[in-house]
């Protein structure tokens, strides 16, 4: 006897279960989603949205709620190096940013609203329903038993639910840098809605807006050695460390409480994104370097795709199991690629943002690039955020 039966369960309440959540109940799934972690903080992960992803969450309904949330747009760019500007960026389409912890909790509380149901409980084990083809999954937590036709994979790096498929990973990658995350307030100098990059021979820095408006995000690539000592200091000496690179930063009122966070950088994309009434979605199914915000924007596309291919054919009382099988193979026929893609995007970007000459030195030949043709940057610019 089990205590609860569903359509769906969803290992995982971040964006990419919370965004599954959604997409499966628009289909007119039953769903329910487990999450074991405290919602309510700032993990301070990415938070823009890409156009590509902007037509998701359009399509799920989703702009009116992250524009409630206090989400805002994202229209420009200023590109510099030690010695003087490089490029000015203006961005023709629409992107979104929003804290991540809230873009997550309003995917999550919109979920609910539309009839997924929310569990605060960990899942401990996955085991397959009995032997036949169709069977589908036991999934034991503290509390109690769930029985669901399918099963989503949103659990993270870690996941759970690819460790039980045995699935291992196609490409492993760990970087030699990591990345420091601090907030401040918005300086005089940069624009609403604006963002400033300096590439520099020690690591790039990167100021972005975030939520509420008026706050600024500092992403400041450092050698992973160094990592902990930038942690460490005080906002005082962050100041300085951050003034040698270039004056401007200097001058930031740096706060190192509300989400202060080292990204320990590591790419990894798992060999398959499927098993028997099962897919992964997210941080499960593959992890990429944080440049430009690839990892949201690619796991709320997987999410959505997933539940479009897959969720008219769970509510067919007359599909088969050969229609699940090639749902399943089509949702990683389409994703593959784009995500293959993103992750060799982002990787190839981190290489010029990362400490060392060579990589400061090819910055300065790709905007040499950029200052020769007014189309470079755009298209540039386009290679980012996944497909739609």
């Amino acid at each position: 006897m089990h205590t609860h039966e569903c359509d769906v369960a969803i290992v995982g309440g971040g964006l990419a279960g919370a965004s599954a959540a959604l997409a499966f109940v628009q289909q007119g799934c039953s769903v329910r989603l487990f999450e074991r972690r405290d919602l309510a903080r700032d993990p301070n992960r990415g938070d823009i949205l890409h156009p590509p992803t902007v037509e998701v969450v359009r399509r799920l309904g989703l702009i009116d709620v992250l524009d409630a949330r206090g989400a805002v747009g994202f229209r420009k760019v200023t590109v510099v190096g030690p010695e003087g500007q490089l490029a000015t960026q203006s961005h023709t389409e629409e992107y979104k940013i929003l804290n991540h912890a809230e873009m997550e909790a309003a995917i999550l509380d919109a979920a609910v609203a539309q009839g997924a149901v929310d569990q605060n409980d960990p899942v401990r084990s996955l085991v397959r329903d009995g032997d036949a083809p169709d069977a589908g999954w036991i999934l034991t937590t503290d509390n109690d038993t769930t029985r669901a036709r399918f099963v989503v994979g949103a659990d993270g790096a870690d996941s759970l639910t690819r460790r039980t498929l045995g699935i291992e990973y196609a490409d492993v990658h760990e970087y030699d840098h990591w990345i420091v995350v601090l907030h401040a307030d918005r300086p005089s100098w940069l624009e609403p809605e604006s963002g400033w990059t300096l590439y520099h021979p020690d690591g790039a820095v990167f100021i972005l807006p975030t939520t509420p408006e008026g706050r600024i995000r500092v992403i400041v690539i450092v050698p992973k050695e160094e990592a902990k000592e930038w942690m460490t200091s005080s906002e005082a000496e962050l100041a300085r460390r951050l003034g040698e690179r270039h004056p401007n930063l200097a001058e930031l009122k740096l706060t190192k409480r509300g989400g202060s966070h080292v990204y320990r950088l590591k790419r990894t994309h798992a060999a398959s994104y499927t098993g028997p009434h099962v897919a992964l979605v997210g941080d499960a199914a593959h992890t990429t370097h944080t440049m430009g915000g690839q990892g949201l924007n690619i796991a709320i596309q997987d999410s959505s795709k997933l539940a479009e291919i897959v969720g008219p054919v769970l509510k067919d009382p007359d599909a088969s199991e050969d229609a699940l099988a090639r749902a399943l193979a089509e949702y990683e026929a389409i994703r593959r690629p784009i995500n293959t893609a993103t992750l060799a995007q982002a990787h190839w970007a981190s290489q010029m943002a990362g400490p060392g000459q060579e990589g400061y030195e090819f910055a300065l030949d790709f905007y040499a690039k950029a200052a020769e043709d007014p189309t470079f940057l755009h298209k540039f610019a386009q290679r980012f955020g996944g497909k739609d």
